[in-house]
């Protein structure tokens, strides 16, 4: 794509280009714009809603449990800048089962809108299967839906977190009210 340079009132100069850099890189085939649109369909997917991205799996070794307490805050937050009688419908990408579970059962006021297969194919991957074909489809449509939220929290330790976060950052130039970090994860370009 074209160089651009990024204005000086964006936030965060280098998550800015990664972001424009993700984004021509990211482009999607037909056939699997489709699968998004299908799946948006399927979980009746509307915006404006916030986005939750939730990793367990294979995370837990890597770095500290963020419990889903430290997520809901900012639902909370984004829900109570809304219109009265909204109705509070989060938009959830885990790869742990029990991640959906708990939260129906912590916060009954929410509906959590997930993709069931997709939770259930990375939830029983192992470490050769997580390259997969279901398993990258299943995360290309989670990254997909998030960047369609309006709003998105999640940890800035994982990956996925951070590739939205970077084409968020290019979409809007300034996540500060777009974006959370429910994590302590602290990395040089990120201002959450």
């Amino acid at each position: 794509p074209p160089w651009v340079p990024a204005p000086s009132s964006v936030e965060s100069p280098l998550a800015w280009y990664a972001g424009h850099i993700v984004q021509y890189i990211y482009r999607l085939q037909p056939t699997m714009a489709e699968h998004v649109r299908e799946a948006k369909e399927n979980i009746g997917f509307t915006e404006p809603i916030p986005g939750m991205h939730v990793r367990r799996t294979d995370k837990k070794r890597e770095t500290k449990y963020t419990a889903v307490e430290a997520y809901m805050p900012s639902i909370e937050r984004y829900y109570g800048n809304q219109k009265n009688g909204t109705e509070k419908r989060v938009y959830l990408a885990t790869d742990e089962p029990a991640v959906v579970t708990e939260l129906q059962a912590k916060y009954p006021d929410y509906t959590f809108l997930y993709d069931s297969a997709t939770v259930t194919a990375a939830s029983n991957s192992s470490q050769h299967s997580r390259f997969s074909s279901d398993i990258h489809v299943g995360a290309i449509t989670d990254i997909q839906l998030l960047l369609s939220c309006e709003f998105v929290v999640c940890t800035v330790t994982s990956n996925l977190c951070r590739l939205v976060y970077e084409v968020h950052n290019s979409r809007l130039w300034n996540t500060r009210e777009t974006f959370h970090s429910a994590d302590n994860g602290t990395y040089k370009y990120f201002h959450l």
